[in-house]
């Protein structure tokens, strides 16, 4: 704990930095072809998050311009052409430019670049779960911050969001889209993390991202944001040793150290903001030249020139510790991004907007959240564990490529795909029959035939099995193109930490 503290201060960081030691996997240098790009395809978003990394409900308020889809169409091909390997797509909301962001997501994925898509699942249904499920690579990043409603809804600002975000999240597994459900942290729904972890764990989420807020963008403004990191880690333990590890569970690092080092750490990707301005990342707010003026290949030039700056060396070390960033002169999406543009012709400006973007972000007015209806807490978990089970038990699967033998006691199976062979007992191979067309309600029922279980038993032992036989690629969702990976996708680029 002592060690894992160290690591993430910034006093711990600087001295490495100050005696020559840099952070794990840090770049001194800019490779002369990106690692992959963030594309930020929209300011735009349906939801109100007081603590939005990108104050996106202000920018959604203020209807600021961003490019349009046939400028996204030739920045996306520029980036390919520089042979980007990653990417994450994202917005503000990108579903609010729906043919754009899946056009975007298939061609990426159709040039074998790895996709992390960030939305809030209000708009994923069955259309865009079936193209998505289509691809290969493709993670889908789904925010749900509380294991009912009124947390949420309370967080995100609108009546309704957990409800479209969890169905949104079953359409994607259902197509076989590899999932990350991100939880965003804050005092409001601290204490109920370990129900939010059951209940991805019963709807059959492969991964789960717990980030505490960081203080940028509109969480800028004020409120209270602080929560123990410690006792995060906590919980995602006492989880795992109770439920094993099928589910992986991410309990984001502090930014502390990140923050202090970031002016001195080369960036291997690039960000392009709605209107084109080309960034670091998430963190630095400085510019190098606009990609639909410029050219990608220009602003990565301009970024491997500058991106060791003093300005923004000065930037990272004003902040001594992590509640000096929101304190700072210049927060990144607050505040206009400085441009250091070396070379090219100067930051673009767009119509009723200073240096590309909207000015005035840190008095700016912001859409007021809609608060949840008054409900009893204790009856509406209950509502909310009943959808989580039946969206999950209705849900229904089919076998890999695969031959078996044995006996009912213990088969032996072995996988077409890569040739490994494994081993189940008595019940697993039950719960494998009943998921051969079946659903996981199917095996629940099978077991307590076959064993006189409880429904409660029954349904638990269920759930298990088969997300294990789905880690293990025995089953897979009957929808489903391929069988997702265990440990879908990356979560975000080198650099680039998104917090919801």
């Amino acid at each position: 704990m002592l060690t894992r503290r160290r690591e993430e201060s910034f006093a711990w960081g600087r001295l490495l930095w100050r005696i020559g030691r840099r952070p794990t996997r840090a770049l001194t240098e800019c490779p002369e072809r990106p690692i992959g790009a963030k594309l930020e395809l929209t300011y735009a978003c349906n939801l109100r998050c007081g603590f939005c990394y990108t104050d996106s409900p202000r920018h959604t308020l203020q209807r600021t311009p961003e490019l349009g889809d046939d400028e996204w169409r030739r920045v996306v091909r520029e980036a390919l052409e520089l042979g980007i390997v990653e990417a994450v797509v994202t917005g503000g909301e990108p579903f609010l430019r729906r043919e754009l962001t899946l056009e975007v997501i298939e061609t990426l994925a159709t040039a074998g670049v790895g996709v992390a898509l960030n939305t809030n699942g209000w708009f994923v249904d069955e259309e865009i779960a079936a193209r998505l499920g289509a691809l290969r690579g493709v993670t889908a990043h789904v925010s749900v911050d509380g294991a009912q409603a009124s947390l949420h809804d309370s967080s995100r600002g609108v009546p309704g969001s957990w409800r479209r975000a969890i169905e949104g999240i079953d359409h994607l597994l259902s197509a076989g889209v590899g999932v990350c459900a991100v939880h965003v942290v804050t005092p409001g729904n601290a204490d109920a993390v370990g129900a939010l972890l059951e209940q991805m764990w019963t709807l059959g989420v492969p991964w789960v991202r717990v980030t505490p807020v960081v203080v940028n963008g509109a969480a800028a403004r004020g409120g209270e944001w602080k929560v123990s990191r410690e006792a995060l880690r906590r919980t995602a333990t006492e989880f795992e040793e109770r439920r094993g590890t099928a589910m992986r569970i991410t309990v984001q690092a502090a930014t502390g150290g990140t923050l202090s080092l970031q002016g001195r750490a080369a960036p291997g990707s690039f960000l392009i903001r709605p209107n084109g301005d080309v960034r670091p990342d998430s963190l630095r707010p400085f510019t190098f030249g606009n990609a639909a003026r410029d050219g990608v290949d220009a602003c990565w030039a301009a970024l491997r020139e500058g991106w060791d700056d003093e300005r923004i060396n000065r930037w990272a070390e004003a902040m001594k510790k992590p509640e000096d960033l929101p304190k700072s002169e210049l927060v990144a999406y607050l505040d206009d991004e400085i441009p250091v543009t070396r070379g090219l012709s100067g930051p673009t400006a767009l119509s009723g907007t200073r240096n590309g973007h909207s000015s005035g972000g840190r008095d700016a007015p912001v859409p007021e959240k809609t608060p949840p209806k008054s409900v009893d807490p204790a009856a509406e978990l209950l509502e909310a564990e009943k959808k989580v089970r039946d969206l999950a038990g209705a849900r229904r699967y089919r076998h890999a490529r695969l031959r078996w033998s044995g006996s009912p006691r213990q088969r032996f199976v072995r996988l077409a795909g890569d040739g490994s062979y494994l081993r189940l007992n008595e019940s697993g191979g039950v719960v494998m029959d009943a998921l051969d067309g079946g659903t996981v309600a199917d095996a629940a029922s099978a077991l307590r035939a076959r064993y006189g279980l409880d429904e409660a038993r029954a349904d638990e032992d269920a759930v298990a099995a088969a997300r294990d036989l789905q880690k293990r690629g025995v089953v897979m969702a009957a929808d489903a193109s391929s069988s997702f990976p265990a440990e879908p996708g990356t979560t975000d680029l080198p650099g680039l930490e998104p917090n919801g």
